[in-house]
């Protein structure tokens, strides 16, 4: 994904949308990374499952399992006899054959989808069976987000919500500099990790095995309130 390092102004216009975006349609590529001067980092998301708010927390949408799979003999076009997808809509995501079936199992990258085929970046090394007995998963780009779950702290998190998006609608979530989180008794200093007692909040690292997002820069106000956090997730 490429990077711009652009000069915010009045509007906070961000490329093609502004930081503040609800769009109903994407606008920008899902999945992009953009960066102001003073180093705060959004990523482009799909916010899919629900609606979400400022301050929450999301990770990558859950895999999709297919089954009946073929593929033909440049073992680049998958076919999928049972599916019935809408055009390019699996664009972005990866495809990966099960484990113990024939295919390869490494996850490619999808250039195109029609209703029953899938088009991959570059050759699987072992084709799939011929008879269809084949299953995969097209695993989500951390473009593609839901709510994070409660009472998991080894979530992957694609980013803070800044604003209010739709649920399918598209809009930026921060991934680095100062940021506000929603929490359960955060405490200043301290690193945090999702898993809260609500869906979407953050609370205080402690275990090795915690998937740590920034940490707490202002002092602790309860649960439920916004908290001044400088994240540091990955792009």
């Amino acid at each position: 994904m490429s990077e711009h390092y652009l000069k915010s102004d009045s509007y906070f216009k961000l490329w093609n949308t502004s930081l503040d975006a609800n769009d109903s349609t994407a606008k920008e590529t899902i999945g992009a990374i953009r960066k102001l001067e003073d180093g705060r980092t959004y990523r482009y998301v799909k916010m899919t499952g629900q609606a979400i708010t400022a301050g929450l927390l999301v990770i990558p949408a859950a895999a999709t399992s297919i089954t009946n799979l073929t593929c033909d003999t440049t073992k680049k076009i998958i076919t999928d006899a049972d599916a019935a997808w809408t055009a390019n809509q699996y664009v972005g995501y990866y495809y990966k054959t099960d484990v113990s079936m024939t295919g390869s199992e490494e996850a490619i990258k999808i250039v195109a989808n029609t209703a029953t085929t899938l088009t991959l970046e570059r050759a699987l090394t072992t084709a799939l069976a011929s008879a269809g007995t084949d299953d995969a998963k097209l695993i989500p780009p951390p473009g593609v987000v839901v709510i994070a779950a409660t009472s998991d702290q080894s979530q992957i998190v694609s980013g803070v919500a800044i604003g209010p998006i739709t649920e399918n609608y598209y809009g930026w979530v921060q991934i680095k500099g100062y940021g506000n989180v929603i929490g359960t008794n955060l405490t200043a200093t301290q690193p945090i990790t999702p898993g809260g007692a609500t869906a979407g909040y953050a609370l205080d690292s402690a275990a090795a095995t915690d998937v740590q997002i920034g940490y707490v820069k202002a002092g602790s106000s309860g649960t439920g309130k916004p908290q001044l956090v400088m994240l540091n997730i990955p792009e």
